[in-house]
C-alpha cells in the first residue's frame, strides 16, 4: 500500500479536491462485491503496494527492478493452482460454455502444476534439476512469467465474477422471499380483518333474528325455494357444459395432429438446413486460421522492428544527454566563477562602506562627548527650576517633579527640527496642562491628536497614490502606444529614455514641498503693503542675525506670561510634527514613484504590445494601501527598505498595468476592424435594400442629421 502522506504535503487544497473527485464512492454493489472474499494467489510474493490495490481485471504491469526482486509463481509444484487459487469456502467452479474457443482466458496444460505428476517433481533429482534450470524456487513454487501470471489472474477474476453473481442472485432471491412474507402478512392481516367483520356481521344477524324470528323463518321458507330453483338451474348448466367441453376437446385433437405433421416438416428442413450450416461453417473456419496465422506473423515482424526502432531512439537520446549535461557542467562552472569575482567586489564596496560607517559613528560620538548630552541636561534642569519657580505652591509641586515633567516635555517637543522659541513654547504648554488637568484628560487628549495626525496623514497619502497613478500612467501610456496613437513629427532632437524622462518628471512634481497637492493648501502670493525707492542690501552681505541661546529662551518662557508667548495650536505653519510629517510625505513620494515607475517600466512590452502583471503576494484594496502608506509615514519608517513602500508600489504597478491592458485590448480591436468612412459609423446597417431610401436623399441625410 502507498505510505500515508505527511500534514505538510495536504496544503495545497486544489490537489486534495482533485484526489477526491477522482477517488470511487461506495455504492451498494461495492459491498455486495467486498462481501465475496476475493481469491488468494492473485499478487505474488514480494509484490508491489500497488498491485494489492489493482482489481483482478486489470494486468499486473512490468515493473522496472533488479534481478529476483520479485517472483511470479501460481503455486507449488503439484497443486492444481486452478481450484486451490479460489479457497475452499465458496462453490466450486462449474462448466463455463460461454468461451468455448479460450478467446478470453488461456487454458493450457502445465505439466509442474498437475496433480499426478507431483510424486515425480517431488523426487530429489528432478527438484534439484529444475532449481538449477530456474524452474521453480527453494520453497518449492513453480515460476511462471508475467503473461502467464496474468492469465492466471484473469481466470481467478472470471471466477470470482461468478461468485459474485451467485452472491447478487441469492441476494435477489432472498429480497424475493422477503417481499413475498411480507405481502403474506399483509394478506393475513387483511383476512383477519375480513373474518373479525364477518362474525360480527354474524352476531348482529343472531341478535336481530333473536327479535324477529317469524319474519326470518317466513324468509327461510322462500330462501330455500330459491335455492332449490338455483340447483336445478346449476345442474343444467353442468350438464350443457360437459357438452360442450366434450366437442371442444374433438377440435382440439384435431387441430393438434395437424400440428404435429407441421412440426415434422420442419424439423427435416431444419436438419438440412443445420448440415448445409456445418459444412458453410467448416470451410469459413480454415479460412479464419490461416488467416489468424498470417496476422501473428505479420504482428511478431512488426513488434521486432518497432522494439529495434524503439532501441536505437533511446541510444541516441541517452547519447544527447550525455553531451547536453558536459555543456551544462561546464557553462555551471563558467557561472560559478564570474560569481564568485562579483562576491569578492561587492566584499571589498562593503568593507569600504562600512569603515566609512564606522568613522561616521566616532564623529558622532566625538560631538556627543564634547557638549551635546550636557547641554541639553543643563536646558532641563534651567526649565525645572523656573518653571517650579512659577507653580510653587501648587499641590504636589517640587523640585524633582518639575525636573521630570520637564524631560518630558522636551522629548516629546523636540520629536522634529523645529523654531527653538516654538518648541520651548510646546513643552510650556505641555506642563501647564499636566500641571492643571489629571492623567485620564491629559491621555484624552493625546489620543486626539494622534487621531488628528493620523487622519491628517491619511488625506495627503490618498493625494500622493492619487497623484503618482496619474504621472506614471500618463508618461507609460506615451511609450507604450507610440506605435498605436502616432504622434506629429516635432524637432529632431535626441529624446531621453523612458526611465530617465519619467524619473525627471517625478523630480519636478515631487521634489519640493511647494506648490503640489500633499501640501497645506494653496500658496497665495501677498503683495508688500508698503514700498520704497530706497535700494535694499541683500543678504549675502548682511551681518548675521543674533540667536538667544535655549538657556536664555528657557528663562524668558517660564518667568514671562503665558499671554505674550505665540500659541503652538493657533499658528499651524510653525507646528514641528506637520514640517515632520511633510518631509515624511516628500520622501515616500520620490520613493514610491520610482518603484512604480521602473516595475511598470519591467511589466511593459512595447514590441509586441503586450503587459506582464506583477505577482503580488498580498491582494490589496485602496483603503489598505493609504492606511499602510499613513501608517509608515506617521511611525518615520519611510526609507528604501520600508515593507509598506514595496507593497503599495506593487499595488499601483498593478493598477497602472491593467488599465494599459484594457486600453490596449481596445487599440487593437479598433485596428483589427477599422471603418472605412464617417458616413459608415454613423448610418446603421441594414439587412434589406430599401428602394425609397436609395432614391431620395431626405432619407439618407436622416441619419446623419
Amino acid at each position: 500500500m502507498s505510505s500515508p502522506k505527511s500534514p505538510t504535503e495536504y496544503d495545497d487544497i486544489g490537489d486534495i479536491d482533485i484526489t477526491l473527485m477522482t477517488l470511487r464512492k461506495p455504492t451498494e454493489l461495492k459491498k455486495v462485491i467486498d462481501s465475496v472474499p476475493k481469491p488468494v494467489r492473485s499478487v505474488p510474493k514480494n509484490g508491489l503496494p500497488m498491485w494489492y490495490r489493482l482489481g483482478l481485471e486489470s494486468k499486473l504491469p512490468v515493473p522496472k527492478m533488479p534481478l529476483g526482486k520479485i517472483i511470479f509463481a501460481r503455486g507449488k509444484i503439484g497443486e492444481d493452482v486452478r481450484r486451490v487459487g479460489l479457497g475452499g469456502t465458496g462453490p466450486q467452479p462449474t462448466f463455463d460454455l460461454t468461451d468455448p474457443y479460450c478467446h478470453n482466458v488461456s487454458y493450457d496444460y502445465v505439466p509442474m502444476h498437475d496433480p499426478h505428476l507431483a510424486h515425480h517433481f517431488a523426487q530429489k533429482p528432478a527438484r534439484n534439476r529444475m532449481k538449477f534450470l530456474g524452474f521453480c524456487t527453494k520453497d518449492g513454487r513453480a515460476v511462471c512469467s508475467l503473461k502467464e501470471f496474468n492469465q492466471y489472474r484473469k481466470y481467478l477474476y472470471n471466477q470470482f465474477m461468478d461468485r459474485i453473481h451467485q452472491e447478487m442472485k441469492r441476494l435477489d432471491e432472498r429480497a424475493r422471499d422477503d417481499l413475498t412474507l411480507r405481502r403474506v402478512e399483509v394478506d393475513v392481516a387483511r383476512r383477519l380483518q375480513v373474518f373479525i367483520r364477518a362474525e360480527r356481521t354474524r352476531e348482529h344477524l343472531e341478535r336481530i333474528a333473536q327479535e324477529h324470528a317469524d319474519e326470518w323463518a317466513e324468509k327461510k321458507r322462500q330462501a330455500k325455494e330459491q335455492e332449490k330453483k338455483i340447483q336445478a338451474r346449476m345442474k343444467y348448466l353442468a350438464e350443457y357444459n360437459e357438452k360442450q367441453r366434450k366437442e371442444r376437446a374433438a377440435r382440439a385433437y384435431e387441430k393438434q395432429n395437424r400440428i404435429k405433421q407441421r412440426v415434422q416438416a420442419a424439423a427435416e428442413m431444419e436438419l438440412r438446413r443445420k448440415i448445409t450450416m456445418v459444412r458453410q461453417w467448416r470451410a469459413n473456419e480454415k479460412k479464419r486460421v490461416n488467416r489468424l496465422k498470417q496476422e501473428k506473423e505479420a504482428k511478431q515482424k512488426r513488434l521486432e522492428t518497432e522494439a529495434n526502432n524503439k532501441w536505437m531512439a533511446r541510444v541516441e537520446a541517452q547519447n544527447k544527454k550525455i553531451q547536453e549535461e558536459s555543456l551544462l557542467l561546464k557553462l555551471y562552472a563558467e557561472d560559478m566563477n564570474a560569481g564568485a569575482m562579483r562576491r569578492a567586489k561587492k566584499a571589498e564596496i562593503y568593507a569600504y562602506n562600512t569603515d566609512l560607517e564606522l568613522q561616521r559613528i566616532r564623529l558622532a560620538n566625538w560631538k556627543l562627548m564634547h557638549g551635546g548630552h550636557a547641554k541639553a541636561a543643563q536646558l532641563v534642569r534651567k526649565m525645572g527650576v523656573e518653571f517650579e519657580k512659577s507653580k510653587r505652591g501648587a499641590k504636589g509641586m517640587s523640585l524633582e517633579l518639575a525636573h521630570r515633567m520637564a524631560a518630558e516635555a522636551m522629548t516629546t517637543a523636540l520629536s522634529t527640527q523645529g523654531d527653538a522659541l516654538m518648541t520651548l513654547g510646546q513643552a510650556r504648554a505641555r506642563m501647564d496642562i499636566e500641571t492643571i488637568l489629571p492623567p485620564a484628560p491629559i491621555k484624552l487628549l493625546d489620543e486626539v491628536l494622534e487621531s488628528v495626525v493620523m487622519e491628517f496623514a491619511r488625506r495627503r497619502v490618498n493625494l500622493l497614490l492619487r497623484d503618482v497613478e496619474r504621472v506614471v500612467r500618463h508618461r507609460a501610456a506615451d511609450v507604450f502606444f507610440v506605435d498605436y496613437r502616432p504622434r506629429p513629427k516635432k524637432s529632431m532632437k535626441k529624446h531621453k529614455r523612458y526611465s530617465m524622462q519619467l524619473a525627471t518628471e517625478l523630480a519636478r512634481q515631487y521634489a519640493t514641498v511647494q506648490g503640489q497637492a500633499i501640501l497645506f493648501g494653496d500658496i497665495v502670493n501677498i503683495q508688500s503693503d508698503e514700498t520704497t525707492d530706497q535700494i535694499m542690501k541683500s543678504v549675502k552681505d548682511r551681518p548675521p542675525t543674533p540667536v538667544p541661546s535655549k538657556t536664555k529662551l528657557a528663562e524668558v518662557t517660564f518667568i514671562d506670561r503665558v499671554e505674550d508667548l505665540p500659541d503652538p495650536v493657533a499658528v499651524p505653519s510653525y507646528l514641528p510634527e506637520r514640517r515632520k510629517l511633510l518631509e515624511m510625505v516628500n520622501a515616500a513620494a520620490k520613493l514610491l514613484s520610482r518603484n512604480v515607475s521602473q516595475t511598470v517600466h519591467k511589466g511593459m512590452d512595447v514590441t509586441i504590445g503586450k503587459v506582464t502583471l506583477p505577482v503580488m503576494r498580498h491582494p490589496m484594496e485602496w483603503g489598505e494601501a493609504v492606511e499602510g502608506l499613513a501608517s509608515a509615514v506617521v511611525n518615520n519608517r519611510v526609507n528604501a527598505d520600508c515593507a509598506d513602500i514595496r507593497r503599495t508600489g506593487e499595488f499601483l504597478a498593478n493598477r497602472i498595468l491593467k488599465s494599459l491592458q484594457q486600453e490596449m485590448k481596445i487599440e487593437k480591436e479598433k485596428k483589427k476592424h477599422p471603418k472605412t468612412s464617417g458616413d459608415a459609423e454613423s448610418e446603421p446597417q441594414s439587412d434589406f435594400y430599401v428602394p425609397d431610401r436609395a432614391n431620395s436623399p431626405e432619407k439618407e441625410e436622416s441619419p446623419k442629421t
